[in-house]
């Protein structure tokens, strides 16, 4: 901010129209007073580059960043973010505790990628954000998020095109009381538009402490996934934890901070055994 930054974060879904429409309906009352949030994402493997002839460690890795966790942050802060974000956008809130459980059950390519997640978030008011995510053949697919009220729900986030807002908790055709009219618009563009913007009319923009706050929702749930404990908010911002230590000093020459054994694999989390804090 004191160097007159303009900062888009990446986070585009909070600029697409109707998402930003639905969840003013939201914010207005619409559905009453949130009491369940839901976030999905839910489909095929995430895919996996072989090593190129005398490409070395690092650059293997990094040429599959979604599959180290050093670089991607795990599956949930990778992929699951945009519909944390939606999420608490839609709350309000931030959570203030995590506790959740993954593994590998069916992936079998050299990696630390967890095939299954599952997180549930707490809130300051008791309330609960319940998020999963899957990368696994022949399994039931989503990806979006689904709030409940005391009047009605919702479903709507990254991957739903066409936000509606229902009656009651059944998504049916005829409980739909909103949805979205006009154009839609892209998000990503939206995102562009108000950079570009911003830089050429020396407008404040700068989105980096609600992306900052979105992506330790992620690293919250990926620390409770990996260990397998209770994780509070405080506790995981006080973490000393690095993923990659010395990271500002490396070279394509560097060693990565993980490496395969003997047999090619690499270190996976273990809830009950990994230590986040």
């Amino acid at each position: 901010a004191k160097k007159n930054l303009k900062i888009a974060g990446g986070l585009m879904s909070r600029h697409y129209k109707p998402l930003e429409e639905a969840v003013q309906q939201l914010h207005e009352g619409i559905i009453g007073d949130i009491i369940t949030c839901w976030a999905y994402r839910e489909h095929g493997p995430v895919g996996f580059r072989p090593r190129s002839s005398g490409m070395n460690e690092l650059a293997h890795q990094i040429q599959n960043y979604s599959n180290f966790t050093w670089l991607n942050g795990s599956f949930i802060l990778d992929w699951l973010i945009h519909n944390l974000d939606v999420c608490c956008w839609c709350k309000d809130a931030w959570p203030v505790s995590a506790q959740g459980q993954g593994g590998r059950q069916v992936r079998t390519k050299p990696d630390q990628l967890f095939d299954h997640i599952a997180v549930e978030y707490s809130f300051a008011d008791g309330t609960r954000l319940f998020a999963q995510g899957r990368h696994m053949h022949n399994c039931w697919g989503f990806f979006g998020d689904v709030i409940h009220g005391t009047k009605g729900s919702a479903v709507l986030g990254e991957g739903i095109p066409d936000p509606r807002i229902y009656k009651g908790h059944q998504q049916t055709k005829e409980n739909v009381i909103w949805q979205f009219k006009g154009a839609r618009g892209s998000g990503y563009q939206v995102e562009h538009d108000l950079l570009f913007d911003a830089i050429r009319e020396n407008k404040t923009h700068n989105e980096t402490e609600r992306c900052a706050y979105a992506a330790m929702v992620g690293i919250l749930g990926r620390m409770a996934a990996e260990s397998g404990q209770m994780i509070k908010w405080e506790d995981a911002l006080a973490s000393k934890l690095e993923l990659a230590p010395g990271l500002d000093q490396y070279t394509m020459d560097s060693e990565p901070p993980v490496k395969p054994d003997a047999n090619g694999d690499y270190p996976v989390a273990q809830p009950g055994v990994t230590k986040v804090l």
